[in-house]
């Protein structure tokens, strides 16, 4: 079946779905170990890991937003069971939220958001390379 997209097209989404994948692998792998929201509060490495976190969740949510600019479509018609415009919002409350950061909103994310995340930027990047 030819895609409606054209081979740029897919090529600019296919590398910022990478780096998605790699941030969220990133997120998943540096929290490991935490078990609460409270994990960040209590050493300064703790803090410095939340301000990592939201480094990365902002990153996400940047790719989301370029995929969208490069082919506004793509990511809801294929996987429409991914909330896109909560993402970017996150994206957006972190990035200009400055000191309203609530870091429970950060662990809730990586533990019960990122993962189904990276199952459908998996799929994702599998429908690029077909």
């Amino acid at each position: 079946m030819q895609s409606p997209y054209s081979d740029s097209t897919i090529d600019r989404i296919l590398l910022t779905l990478e780096s998605i994948e790699e941030t969220i692998i990133n997120l998943i792998e540096w929290n490991r170990n935490v078990k609460s929201a409270e994990d960040y509060y209590t050493t300064q490495t703790g803090m410095q890991l939340l301000a990592a976190n939201c480094t990365l969740i902002t990153a996400i949510g940047e790719g989301i937003n370029r995929i969208n600019r490069i082919q506004p479509d793509f990511l809801q018609t294929n996987f429409p069971n991914i909330p896109w415009k909560a993402i970017i919002g996150m994206r957006n409350h972190i990035a200009h939220g400055y000191f309203e950061l609530d870091a429970e909103m950060v662990f809730d994310a990586i533990i019960y958001d990122i993962p189904p995340l990276h199952t459908t930027i998996k799929s994702a990047i599998r429908l690029c390379r077909q």
